[in-house]
């Protein structure tokens, strides 16, 4: 059964709607009052979650806790994070809008990047009335806790504690690291989850309220708005299951919903069509994508090093396995069809993408695929463990 499924669910709505009303704060002419207002209210309702009973759920807000202390204890010092995501919210900080990247100052940070995380980043040191370089990074760990108070509905107590248990092993340090990397895979997977439960999902039939339709929407728009492979990986989601409807042939039962879904692509669109009238354009859509792609097609070596770095990283296998494993114990067509198409679509968009690179293909490869794919891993783990969950374990 789902637990208190009112609390998490309306407390998950609460923190997703402020932290998309954040972004929207910043994206027009609005007194910087309301948006210390705005994050005000984030952090109560994080302290009704904590002391409404405080035994409740117990493990995750002590699991939270500490990762918000070691996030304030870890310094930012890899590039994108210092460069290119806090170097955004402190702009967004000292010129009070998220469109001030429109003059391109400082290309070298990737001004058409979505700016929802640096965004809330900076509503953070808009209500301490400072900048610093430690503080806003808090901001990045706080927007973790939408997702994981609504599994806490779906998942009993000693799977929920695995839950946490994978997240840890495959999010890892991107909890408080200032990496976005992490954020995207746990947005990814939880949009991912949602689609499948309103969807495919023959249970449940009467928890199926409008509040978790309306968490779905916030958590797709969120997903687009945290990096730009959030719009492709909606995309592969939205692809699958209208694929999956159609092959059924059941689509027209679900259409108007799934239309109105989509509608969560329009701020992601909004966005790239102001980033194209000012000329902010993106490193990988070049001129010479086609011929780079080609060119490595020819030579079969490409395929085994992408292979290596996309395939063969430890928690992916670990993923596959017990994903694999899952299935063995406890066959669902659904939720293996859902997750297998989905696997291997962006599977095949990360070979797509990585071998027509116009930079070099181990560098592009040793630099970026094990924090890519984390997205693959924590999404294989969830479904393989959410697909044991009526399993007893002795």
């Amino acid at each position: 059964m789902i637990k208190n499924i009112g609390f998490n669910e309306k407390i998950t709505l609460v923190l997703s709607f402020l932290i998309l009303n954040n972004y929207f704060l910043l994206s027009i002419s609005t007194p910087i009052l309301l948006v210390k207002i705005n994050f005000f209210l984030y952090l109560f309702a994080v302290i009704i979650f904590y002391f409404r009973n405080i035994t409740e759920n117990f493990y995750l807000k002590l699991f939270f806790l500490l990762i918000v202390i070691i996030s304030l204890g870890v310094p930012t010092a890899d590039w994108d994070p210092r460069s290119n995501y806090l170097f955004h919210a402190k702009r967004i900080f000292y010129d009070l809008s998220i469109f001030s990247v429109a003059d391109n100052y400082a290309s070298f940070s990737h001004n058409e990047y979505p700016t929802l995380v640096p965004a809330f980043a900076s509503s953070l040191a808009f209500f301490v009335g400072y900048w610093n370089e430690v503080l806003p990074k808090v901001s990045f760990t706080l927007i973790f806790l939408p997702p994981l108070i609504l599994m806490y509905s779906f998942l009993k107590n000693t799977f929920y504690l695995i839950f946490l248990s994978i997240v840890f092993f495959t999010i890892g340090k991107f909890l408080f690291n200032g990496w976005l990397d992490g954020i995207l895979a746990m947005y990814f997977c939880m949009s991912a989850f949602l689609m499948y439960f309103l969807f495919f999902a023959n249970e449940y039939l009467e928890k199926k309220k409008l509040v978790l339709y309306l968490i779905t929407f916030c958590f797709f728009i969120t997903l687009t708005l945290v990096k730009n492979e959030g719009f492709v990986l909606l995309l592969i989601i939205f692809g699958t299951t209208f694929g999956i409807k159609i092959y059924q042939g059941n689509l027209k039962n679900d259409f108007v919903k799934l239309v109105i879904l989509m509608l969560s692509f329009l701020p992601i669109i909004f966005w790239k069509l102001f980033c194209l009238s000012n000329g902010l354009g993106h490193e990988f859509l070049h001129p010479n994508i086609l011929s780079n792609l080609s060119s490595r097609l020819a030579d079969f070596s490409n395929f085994k090093i992408v292979s290596y770095f996309v395939l063969l990283n430890e928690k992916i296998l670990f993923s596959i396995i017990f994903f694999l494993i899952s299935c063995k114990i406890s066959w669902d067509k659904n939720i293996f069809i859902f997750t297998s198409v989905i696997f291997v679509i962006y599977s095949a968009v990360l070979f797509f993408i990585f071998l027509s690179t116009p930079y070099d293909l181990f560098w592009q490869l040793n630099s970026s695929a094990a924090r890519v794919v984390k997205s693959l891993s924590f999404f294989l783990a969830f479904f393989g463990l959410y697909n044991l969950r009526n399993y007893k374990i002795n």
